[in-house]
């Protein structure tokens, strides 16, 4: 009997973690399909020659790794961590789009863009998104546990020109 439960109990953590791994899958190809779109928005309003975007998404599963507890305590769904890391670049880009699409000036200066890096704040609780700019790449340091609209990044985009 005892081998039983045990063996089912097994069986029960790796489907489940399986799935839990789908998702994540799921939910980054999601992402990345959504982050392929906005590119080719910024580059049609800001005239970007090339513009590559790279989001760390081992960053984000040490990250989550590293957060355990928290994300346990706070119910919160692995694959929610990579959509909302994905939606937070999607509203970065957004942004970048609509200074262009506003200002020539900032325009003019996002043209020469050519990367942005994507990577995610060490800490879960820590919601607020950081921006440096490094020559022509852009570096994203995403906060979580909330979602971003392109108005909340425009003002710290516009700091860094």
């Amino acid at each position: 009997m005892k081998k039983t439960l045990l063996t089912a109990a097994i069986c029960t953590l790796l489907a489940t973690t399986a799935h839990a791994g789908v998702k994540d899958k799921k939910a980054i190809k999601a992402a990345e399909a959504g982050i392929a779109t906005e590119i080719a928005k910024v580059k049609t309003a800001c005239g970007n020659a090339a513009l590559e975007v790279n989001v760390s998404w081992d960053e984000y599963k040490a990250m989550i790794k590293a957060n355990e507890a928290v994300l346990k305590e706070n119910r919160e769904q692995t694959q929610w961590i990579y959509a909302q890391g994905g939606q937070r670049t999607i509203s970065t880009l957004e942004s970048l789009a609509k200074i262009c699409a506003d200002d020539e000036d900032y325009k003019e200066e996002i043209a020469n863009l050519t990367k942005v890096i994507v990577t995610p704040k060490a800490e879960y609780k820590d919601y607020k998104s950081e921006f440096t700019l490094d020559g022509t790449v852009l570096h994203a340091k995403t906060g979580h546990r909330m979602t971003r609209s392109a108005s909340d990044f425009t003002k710290r985009l516009k700091a860094l020109y």
